[in-house]
């Protein structure tokens, strides 16, 4: 229950965030239209990663709306979340349809879990102590219906910029286990492979990331087989992610070539076993893949 906690803190403050969010928006429907060189625009004083929605959309009549915060998980520094349903010891189950602003992710969280379980899934965690197994859910689509089950529910942006989403929620909660269940779960895995996102955070292009290892975060991923990984460089200095490892160098198995700020690199990995692969710029570097 105290994992439990720590992760519905993290993601309490990033609904508080939401509310504040939401209560601006609301206000600016209800006040009068004020001359522009009255008023300085707080957009303008926003940083790029904060800044409000680039696109609004309307208001759907009679649905919800909920407006991105900044990722609380570790490795998601420079994604956005908009959390539907907290982390709980409850099971949600059932249907949430939308309507968002650009193209979202959905995602569900299966958790905490213990100690001792180890999960093939991605892992999402908001210290590195309290871990749940993560499934994201990609329709690549703004607007959509999903059928869920997990102890969390929320939506999910690879961007740093917010965006907004209206949506409909038909759930219910259970405390019994999920893995317990004797009838087949309404939401089963994504259909299809899924990607996992590693980041190359800032100042790394000089020693000492090799320490902790947030070289690559995170450094070690598991995947499963026809599973693609997506490597986005958010340092300002060019990095490689190469197959092999500095000792003994390039594998062939990959290569993104010079991968500059604020770029992508993925790769698609269909055969299974331990996978090393490193920066030929910055050899110190390193980082695993384990596909089953």
């Amino acid at each position: 229950m105290a994992g439990i906690d720590k992760a519905a803190i993290a993601w309490t403050i990033a609904i508080v965030a939401v509310g504040v969010g939401i209560a601006s928006i609301g206000g600016q429907f209800q006040s009068p239209v004020v001359p522009v060189q009255t008023a300085q625009p707080v957009m303008e004083k926003e940083s790029t990663a904060t800044m409000q929605p680039t696109s609004t959309k309307a208001t759907m009549p009679g649905w919800d709306r909920i407006e991105s915060v900044k990722d609380p998980g570790l490795g998601h520094e420079f994604h956005q979340l908009a959390v539907i349903l907290p982390p709980s010891d409850k099971v949600y189950s059932g249907t949430i349809t939308y309507d968002a602003s650009e193209p979202i992710q959905l995602v569900s969280l299966k958790g905490p879990l213990a100690p001792e379980e180890n999960s093939q899934q991605p892992i999402w965690t908001p210290d590195g102590k309290t871990k749940f197994e993560l499934t994201l859910v990609d329709q690549k689509s703004a607007k959509g219906t999903w059928k869920f089950e997990g102890n969390a529910l929320a939506l999910h942006s690879m961007k740093t910029t917010k965006f907004i989403a209206d949506y409909k929620l038909d759930y219910k909660e259970s405390t019994a286990p999920m893995m317990e269940k004797t009838s087949t779960p309404v939401m089963k895995e994504p259909t299809g492979p899924s990607k996992v996102e590693v980041s190359i955070p800032t100042g790394t292009s000089v020693p000492g990331c090799e320490e902790t290892k947030k070289c690559f975060i995170p450094s070690s991923v598991s995947i499963m087989k026809g599973d693609t990984v997506v490597w986005t460089n958010n340092d300002s200095a060019a990095h490689t992610v190469t197959s092999g490892s500095p000792t003994n160098g390039p594998s062939g198995m990959f290569d993104s070539s010079l991968l500059i700020g604020g770029n992508s690199f993925e790769h698609t990995f269909d055969s299974v076993g331990s996978i090393d692969y490193f920066c030929m710029v910055h050899p110190w570097m390193t980082g695993n893949v384990k596909v089953s």
